[in-house]
């Protein structure tokens, strides 16, 4: 079981990374601006990192049968101090939130992908 949630993990990884690089790279044509590919990184980076977090509190949820709310506290205020860093970075302090914005969004997007793509032979049976 949890070699399963472990490949799943690392796909969700893949599919954010693989989100970035499309981004990044259709950026360089359209926006041509350091502050939104500062701040994408910066905000995929914490997606990387958010998803990390996640899973190892889910894991720790299966393995103790207790339930925390540490991590989701820690997550969102390591959400927020990425909002907080791109703004005091940058003069262009609303493309930075929104750049980091975008980053972080691709942990929702990769999900999504990700159970379109490779989790689609889990579903429950209709009895």
């Amino acid at each position: 079981m949890k070699n399963a949630e472990s490949s799943f993990f690392k796909k969700i990884i893949y599919v954010i990374i693989t989100v970035y690089v499309l981004v990044t790279v259709i950026s360089l044509f359209t926006v041509k601006s350091k502050v939104f590919l500062i701040c994408y990184s910066l905000g995929t980076f914490g997606a990387i990192l958010y998803t990390y977090s996640l899973y190892r509190d889910i894991i720790n949820m299966y393995n103790k049968k207790k339930r925390t709310t540490k991590g989701f506290y820690i997550r969102y205020l390591f959400s927020a101090s990425l909002f907080l860093l791109g703004a005091s970075l940058f003069e262009k302090k609303t493309l930075a939130v929104i750049s980091v914005f975008l980053g972080l969004i691709n942990v929702k997007l990769a999900a999504y992908i990700a159970g379109f793509l490779f989790g689609g032979d889990r579903r429950e049976k209709k009895s």
